[in-house]
């Protein structure tokens, strides 16, 4: 049984870097989630 899947760096990286932006939305999110409350 052999998988001829390729798998290439950039998809890893683009894959990464996905991730990442979405870590950062949501951290910024949380942010100004918290400055709202502060604000209160």
């Amino acid at each position: 049984m052999e998988t001829n899947l390729p798998k290439p760096s950039a998809f890893k990286d683009s894959k990464l870097k996905e991730t990442i932006e979405e870590n950062l939305r949501f951290f910024k999110s949380l942010l100004y989630l918290t400055k709202k409350i502060f604000m209160l």
